[in-house]
């Protein structure tokens, strides 16, 4: 897509966002004050319609973007880093009727490893303990692993599918669901659990949900968030308003 072709849909799915009308080439002429004319832009209209990115109620109607033209636009547009304050992330997530799952998890590191009495093994963390029964091989193979963080042993018990493990690990998981209403009146068929398998961006367009994945880690802690919305929500307001956070927008 050339740049003026991608001007005009970047400025006509901002102007659909807030006002989620369709949107004639005067009345986006107007309101994102371009310094192209009313007919160029129709022409411009024209050619996205063809790319399957903009799409009309009818013949005589104002154009509105395509799910596809949605997914282009939250690719090119979303940060790719930003540190989200949770208190104000929340306040924001209900005023941009976005839903918000947050994971938050502590790094620890693993300090000691005792055998109790053969029958079980203690895990000593910086600030927790976990217990699992004891076996001969597990006890020999964690006593290597002193002074490593938890994620660093997620990786290695990943690795070898020491799942028993792993499962224990979650217990250091914290979650949040933020504007929680919003989750059990739209998406009450989504899976959470399958959230962690997005790298990025992802788009549902049976449901027309677009999932955005933001990690960070601060004061040692690792925050995963996982923003919901309709594919039409206005997710760039929701980020360039959050305060206590940074961001660095995608380059392309």
């Amino acid at each position: 897509m050339n740049e003026r072709l991608e001007l005009i849909l970047n400025e006509l799915i901002k102007c659909y966002i807030k006002i989620r009308e369709p949107i004639s080439s005067k009345s986006l002429k107007d309101l994102a004050r371009l310094d192209i004319s009313a007919s160029t832009i129709r022409g411009y209209f024209q050619s996205l319609e063809k790319k399957g990115m903009l799409k009309k109620e009818h013949i005589s109607s104002g154009s509105y973007p395509s799910i596809k033209a949605m997914e282009f636009f939250w690719n090119q547009m979303l940060p790719n880093k930003c540190e989200f304050c949770i208190d104000t992330l929340d306040k924001k997530c209900k005023e941009f009727d976005i839903f918000a799952y947050v994971k938050i998890f502590e790094n620890q590191l693993l300090y000691n490893i005792y055998n109790v009495q053969n029958k079980f093994i203690v895990l000593e963390f910086e600030n927790d303990e976990l217990v699992i029964k004891y076996q001969k091989e597990i006890f020999d193979l964690l006593n290597s692993f002193k002074m490593m963080s938890i994620s660093d042993l997620q990786k290695i018990f990943l690795k070898y599918k020491i799942n028993v493990l792993l499962e224990k690990l979650k217990k250091f998981d914290k979650s949040i669901k933020l504007n929680e209403k919003l989750l059990y009146n739209n998406f009450n068929n989504l899976n959470l659990n399958n959230l962690s398998y997005i790298n990025n961006i992802k788009v549902d367009y049976q449901n027309r949900l677009i999932i955005k994945k933001i990690k960070f880690l601060k004061n040692n802690k690792d925050f995963e968030i996982y923003l919901i919305g309709d594919i039409y929500s206005d997710f760039l307001n929701l980020f360039e308003t959050m305060k206590g956070g940074k961001s660095e927008q995608k380059t392309t």
